[in-house]
């Protein structure tokens, strides 16, 4: 069966507390590290040049994410119908400009009741039910989720300060600094194994330092776009916890497709997706968060 032949990816033991990190593997940070500041650097770029670039930006990334997330899927032998997971994805992650008419139980509503009934008609029908409902899922974990980032960008109207640039950047660079810190400290002082069944290199060390960086950095900067004590901490304490869940989600869904990154598209450091999962689920968190508390 071709479920048989696919590829998993070895459980990996956890390191021993014995055991130091190799020099090649301290040296492989660096790599990964200025992937992901350089893709920070292109969107703090975007949001800078206006709303425009800022959706132009998001777009692209999201396309990129899809490609990555349909990968997996085919994978999983089970790949999400393309015309309903991109369309869907791009509708939710524009949700701010539809016409008036339109409104996302609507939508939902109606990828729902057409999904459905055009995967009646694919000739391999034992799979379409768990096709349509990664097309879905994926259309949700992806585009509406991303789409709260541009939410946060204009949540200030109108906003002569660019305080929604500023939630933005300090929410993204809080992430950026609290990955770079579990590499770091899980990498030199990691010993105890985190969720070793999902993601087997991650420690209790590093997600410690996680969230201490992610506090430290939005702690400080946040104040500049308004967010004082003790929101600024709490904040910076959710977005440390949220953002390693959402490396786990995508962990998991790798495991379960068998593979080791979501594409080659960064030669040797994973794809897309591999850089954005940490933040996928933290603006959710930041925006509700600060509507809640009357801060945006």
């Amino acid at each position: 069966m071709a479920l048989a032949r696919r590829r998993r990816c070895p459980i990996e033991p956890a390191r021993s507390t014995a055991e130091a990190p190799s020099p090649a593997g301290r040296a492989s940070l660096l790599p990964r590290i200025g992937s992901a500041a350089l893709l920070l650097a292109a969107v703090l770029a975007a949001l800078i040049a206006g709303s425009v670039w800022a959706y132009a930006a998001t777009a692209v990334l999201l396309g990129a994410a899809l490609f990555e997330y349909r990968q997996l899927t085919r994978a999983l032998q089970a790949p999400a119908p393309w015309w309903l997971l991109f369309p869907l994805s791009y509708a939710l992650l524009l949700r701010d400009r539809w016409p008036a008419p339109v409104d996302l139980a609507l939508l939902l509503a109606a990828a729902t009741v057409m999904g459905l009934g055009a995967m009646v008609f694919l000739r391999d029908w034992s799979q379409s039910f768990f096709r349509w409902a990664l097309a879905i899922g994926g259309s949700l974990y992806l585009g509406f989720l991303l789409s709260y980032y541009l939410a946060l960008y204009f949540l200030h109207q109108p906003d002569p300060n660019h305080l929604g640039f500023g939630t933005v950047i300090f929410t993204l660079g809080a992430v950026f600094v609290g990955d770079t810190a579990a590499l770091l400290a899980g990498s030199r002082f990691g010993r105890h194994p985190f969720f070793p069944r999902i993601s087997p290199k991650k420690t209790v060390e590093g997600a410690v330092a996680e969230v201490i960086a992610s506090m430290l950095l939005f702690g400080l900067f946040s104040p500049l776009v308004n967010i004082w004590f003790p929101h600024n901490l709490i904040l910076g304490l959710l977005i440390g916890i949220v953002a390693q869940v959402g490396d786990l989600v995508e962990s998991q869904l790798k495991r379960a497709a068998g593979v080791k990154d979501a594409s080659h598209l960064i030669p040797g450091h994973g794809g897309i997706l591999d850089r954005i999962d940490s933040v996928l689920l933290v603006g959710v968190v930041v925006y509700y968060y600060l509507r809640a508390f009357h801060l945006g």
